[in-house]
């Protein structure tokens, strides 16, 4: 289906654990993320999930393992490679080539790499998606709330609350063996009269059951980079859903719920998320060894040039032979 639509598609995730999405730290102590707001004409800074964050973690991160693994590109990739899919590449080269070609193709076999964009070493190629930042559903934030999502949808109870009641502290300590008290059985004693190397870290939560609004807004997209949006979700929710950090203590776990602006696709059909999944998956299995080649011959090993010492090794060696 080459047909083109825009789509807008909402999220409703909800803390099933401890969110620490940080902005920094205040003496010893991690802050959350926050953003200034106007609320009843007084500035406040409201915790938010960064579009840059969702857009990393839940999309263009597990579509990009997703096409490695079945591409069967583990351990094959040059950090050009690596950098474009991970990271949208960066500019490198000053002169601009004829690049036509390869965005044609690129747009043709790559739908998820088309709707996030990216960069080759000399040109920066635009994408499709628009991200929405994580706000948290409070009182503060009713308002645009409100009027960002549809009328439709049933707003939970009690969801209203003033920011602050979503917000809260943990505190946890990095151990030292020399404290455990089996540390005579493991040591050898010779550090035992050193200073101890406990250490305390803390910071700021919101907590569990607290629930964001975000979504998704895709620009003149066809079918397939739809797919690769969906697909991309389900694979971040198949790994766990998460989001910020502490990840390995427990911390980030999100349940999501997604939602159209529109039920009907470009032909008048119901959208089907699960069909729109299988064409993606399909697509990129019947393309991945032209998939392989275009990644290869867009991103070509770059040869390190030959200095003076490189070029006097090889005369000196010359001259041995």
């Amino acid at each position: 289906m080459n047909m083109i639509k825009n789509y807008k598609i909402h999220c409703i995730s909800e803390a099933l654990s401890p969110i620490t999405h940080m902005m920094g730290s205040s003496g010893n102590e991690s802050v959350l993320n926050r953003e200034y707001i106007l609320h009843n004409n007084v500035l406040k800074q409201i915790p938010v999930l960064s579009g840059n964050a969702i857009r990393h973690r839940m999309i263009r991160e597990p579509g990009v393992l997703y096409l490695i693994q079945v591409c069967d590109l583990v351990g094959k990739l040059n950090i050009d490679q690596a950098n474009y899919l991970f990271n949208g590449g960066s500019l490198t080269e000053s002169s601009i080539s004829e690049n036509l070609a390869k965005i044609a193709n690129m747009q043709e076999l790559l739908p998820l790499i088309r709707l996030l964009g990216g960069s080759f070493r000399n040109q920066v190629v635009g994408g499709s998606l628009i991200v929405l930042r994580g706000l948290l559903i409070c009182e503060e934030n009713r308002n645009r709330i409100i009027k960002m999502i549809p009328s439709q949808y049933t707003m939970p109870d009690n969801v209203f609350r003033s920011s602050e009641d979503f917000i809260d502290q943990y505190q946890y300590t990095r151990g030292d063996t020399r404290k455990r008290v089996d540390a005579k059985l493991i040591l050898d004693g010779k550090e035992n009269n050193e200073d101890t190397n406990l250490m305390i870290y803390n910071g700021q939560t919101i907590i569990a059951g607290s629930i964001f609004y975000h979504g998704f807004i895709l620009q003149n997209v066809s079918y397939l980079e739809l797919g690769a949006l969906l697909h991309s979700l389900s694979q971040w929710e198949f790994n766990n859903g998460t989001i910020g950090g502490s990840l390995r203590i427990g911390h980030g776990k999100l349940k999501m719920e997604i939602f159209f602006e529109e039920d009907k696709d470009f032909m008048g059909s119901e959208i089907n998320i699960g069909q729109a999944i299988i064409d993606y998956i399909e697509h990129v299995d019947k393309n991945k060894s032209k998939i392989v080649d275009w990644l290869f011959s867009t991103f070509p090993k770059i040869e390190k040039k030959k200095g003076k010492k490189d070029d006097q090794k090889l005369e000196n060696n010359s001259l041995l032979d």
